[in-house]
């Protein structure tokens, strides 16, 4: 049966890129659409903790204690990072019993960020050479993210899990990939963000090559010795197995150094030029899944200039900004303009990742060989 929960990042491996502001935002605008939204904060910036949560919320996870050392322990558990808990004392499964925090004004439930979790990328880094060597409890830690979206779609606690992710390429954030049904890549149009796109394509065309093999070469050790290899398997939600497949909707642009001509909006020549170079990095994302040659850019998303920053102040998504946050006059037209921007591509991304119809695989074939299907 294929899964019910859908599982989506927001990746790339540049910064500056406007990735959080836009992933909350869309997360908000699919919980206005009904559906129950985990926003899991995997940067160890955390900035989308603390655009999200009050400070009385967040005062709450970290600081609840006088006695710091109390108090640090405290905010491990109740935040993502007490999943990995377990993880860093040799176990295979994480700690599926979260502590999440209701965000009001985004109307979604947050696993908060910590700063420590710049530490579980070593953890990850053993994990995954571990399991190129064949050591399946190595396997299963790293799919820590289809075991947390096993466990809560057990629970039928929601509908869909956003995973925020750190500007890297590195081996944690690879893990959180694996949990994943899609990725979107923000991105813009500036010649830094370009060269980072290509790179995070030619990646990705490796990862994906280093990834089947890896699980192919588990699923193989554990057919050697073990009968329920199903049962081990069905917690990981691993591509190519019970209909999943991980998807690339897309991209998104973030644009700014725009002016007027006639009457209208243009990028300033050389953006223009780096935006109609990214769609052929896309398509090779694309390919590496095996997916049509297409058009897989989602929307632009103008620069917002200082409202991103009043929404931190705030803790409030861009489309709940009022004039007693500070915007007024011409800026609530402004922010009219944003907000029907994310919304546009808060659609696009809706009805790609929620169209998927995944393909039931039969028994007898390589589960890894469907990595790219």
């Amino acid at each position: 049966m294929a899964s019910k929960i859908r599982t989506l990042s927001l990746f790339n491996n540049k910064g500056g890129v406007g990735k959080t502001t836009l992933s909350t935002n869309i997360a908000h605008n699919f919980a206005e659409r009904g559906y129950r939204v985990l926003y899991v904060d995997c940067d160890p910036q955390c900035n989308a903790t603390q655009l999200m949560l009050t400070e009385e919320q967040t005062s709450e996870l970290y600081a609840a204690d006088s006695d710091p050392e109390i108090a640090l322990r405290e905010s491990l558990a109740k935040t993502v990072y007490g999943l990995f808990i377990p993880l860093r004392e040799g176990e295979p499964e994480i700690d599926s019993d979260i502590h999440t925090v209701y965000s009001e004004p985004f109307q979604v439930d947050v696993l908060a960020g910590h700063p420590s979790l710049s530490q579980i990328e070593d953890v990850m880094s053993n994990a995954w050479q571990s399991a190129l060597s064949r050591e399946t409890a190595a396997f299963r830690r790293v799919h820590w993210a289809g075991q947390l979206a096993s466990a809560l779609e057990k629970d039928d606690r929601y509908d869909i899990i956003f995973f925020d992710v750190g500007p890297s390429l590195g081996p944690f954030n690879r893990t959180v990939l694996l949990g994943c049904d899609a990725f979107v890549t923000p991105t813009s149009t500036d010649l830094f963000s370009f060269h980072a796109f290509g790179n995070l394509a030619r990646w990705f065309e490796d990862w994906v090559t280093e990834y089947s093999e890896l699980q192919e070469s588990n699923i193989a050790s554990w057919q050697r010795f073990a009968t329920n290899v199903e049962e081990k398997l069905r917690p990981l939600r691993l591509h190519g197995h019970q209909g999943r497949q991980l998807r690339y909707p897309g991209y998104t642009t973030l644009e700014y150094m725009k002016k007027k001509s006639g009457g209208g909006e243009q990028l300033v020549g050389a953006f223009e030029r780096f935006r109609n170079r990214l769609p052929a990095e896309a398509v090779r994302m694309a390919q590496c899944l095996s997916q049509p040659d297409d058009d897989y850019l989602l929307g632009h998303i103008p620069h917002m200039h200082s409202m991103p920053a009043t929404a931190q102040d705030v803790h409030s998504p861009i489309a709940g900004l009022v004039s007693k946050d500070g915007v007024r006059g011409t800026q609530l037209n402004q922010r009219d303009g944003y907000v029907a921007k994310i919304q546009a591509v808060a659609e696009a991304v809706h009805d790609r990742l929620m169209a998927q119809k995944p393909t039931i695989f039969p028994a007898s074939s390589s589960p890894a060989a469907h990595f790219r299907h």
